[in-house]
């Protein structure tokens, strides 16, 4: 989302992300890959998602998922030890994995991206509070009457595999804007979002500053300030 975080004049980007709450961890050095190949050689391509445990990068799919797909790894390897054991090449090859497309990820927080001229950014992690789960959408609010913007925002999806788990942690989190890309977050007080929020649109009802969430598989919603945002923390909002 586009917008002048650090009012000086320039746009800034605020950047949802997958977060921290989950099973997969990304770096520079340790990052998450995806190689999309016919591995097998039935025809179809398969998908195989990677990750680092102790240095080693290993298919985050445990041995029976990946024998669903490509049942040829059951003859080549008829133990879970040795497939535990087994390095990428040898599950796959070299060549099937130097063939396939890859698409890497290294860095999974929420985050802003200060704009510091000529096309270059610095990236700052939003608060731990914004990285508990996906975060889907967000709009500008003024939380404190002050001339830095907030954000609210919100989040969840539900439909990874079961070994992922869900992302169900977000019930609608307020950043207090502290100047030069700095945020503070606030829970909203009285009201618990629940769902996947997919987007959210500011209205104005009665005068007030109000907000439509659509939520995926779900009623839409609406929640609008109980009274003016300032001195919190815990904006109050209701549904």
């Amino acid at each position: 989302m586009p917008v002048d975080i650090d009012n000086d004049g320039d746009i800034d980007l605020l950047a949802g992300n997958l977060g921290l709450n989950s099973r997969l961890k990304a770096s520079d050095k340790e990052p998450l890959r995806l190689y999309f190949n016919d591995f097998d050689g039935n025809g179809k391509k398969e998908q195989v998602l990677t990750y680092y445990l102790e240095g080693k990068e290993i298919p985050f799919a445990n041995k029976v998922e990946l024998e669903k797909q490509m049942p040829i790894l059951k003859k080549k390897f008829l133990y879970a030890g040795d497939f535990a054991k087994a390095t990428l090449p040898e599950l796959f090859t070299s060549e099937k994995l130097d063939e396939a497309t890859k698409l890497t990820a290294n860095y999974l927080s929420s985050a802003v991206l200060i704009n510091k001229g000529n096309l270059q950014f610095e990236t700052k992690a939003l608060p731990m509070e914004a990285q508990f789960s996906s975060m889907k959408d967000a709009v500008v609010v003024n939380a404190n009457d002050d001339n830095l913007p907030d954000i609210l925002l919100m989040g969840n999806y539900y439909d990874p595999n079961i070994e992922m788990g869900r992302y169900d942690a977000n019930f609608g989190t307020i950043l207090i804007n502290k100047g030069q890309g700095n945020f503070v977050a606030e829970s909203i007080n009285e009201l618990a979002v629940k769902g996947q929020v997919r987007h959210i649109k500011p209205v104005t009802i009665g005068k007030q500053p109000a907000f439509i969430l659509a939520r995926n598989g779900d009623s839409a919603m609406v929640i609008k300030f109980k009274e003016k945002m300032t001195n919190i923390p815990g904006a109050k909002l209701k549904k």
